[in-house]
């Protein structure tokens, strides 16, 4: 274990005990309500560092034996920023009589950041602005492997699983 027992505990106070209901920043308690010696296991299994150890002992200033009282409340860590999905969109009609309108608009309400479209015949195999919409995902994919992605919006039911060359 690479934490002294004191930070060991610490690390395990972040979290509610799953067995006896501690709460967050509160060692595990005993049937009778004391502080118990050691904090259950399956509260130091929530820590990865300590996933390992076979029992981590409470400190003694967190009072082992004696009744339990609240200790101060633990701050909540900052919540990490949630990036919004990059949404690419792709609009396809087969004949010139027919119109995109209805897609694109879709595509704008769903806020799809870039927007391709097309008017090309389902016979036609190369699909310029399919193409583009996808390198452009997979760019963005490659650039930002984290980032949470939405698939572009197609016409089409399966896309191609690697980039086109």
């Amino acid at each position: 274990m690479d934490l002294t027992p004191d930070q060991a505990a610490f690390e395990l106070e972040q979290n509610d005990c799953p067995n006896c209901e501690a709460p967050a920043g509160s060692p595990c308690r005993t049937r009778g309500g004391r502080c118990a010696t050691k904090y259950h296991t399956p509260r130091f299994i929530l820590v990865p560092t300590l996933r390992e150890e076979l029992e981590v002992l409470a400190p003694e200033d967190r009072g082992p034996g004696r009744p339990w009282k609240p200790g101060p409340p633990v701050e909540a860590a900052p919540a990490t920023a949630v990036a919004k999905p990059i949404r690419i969109g792709y609009a396809r009609c087969s004949t010139a009589r027919q119109e995109l309108a209805s897609q694109l608009n879709a595509l704008a309400r769903a806020d799809c950041k870039r927007i391709f479209s097309e008017k090309i015949s389902t016979r036609v195999k190369t699909r310029p602005e399919l193409e583009k919409a996808l390198k452009l995902a997979y760019d963005i994919k490659e650039a930002a492997p984290t980032q949470r992605s939405s698939s572009p919006s197609t016409s089409s039911s399966a896309l191609p699983a690697t980039p086109p060359s």
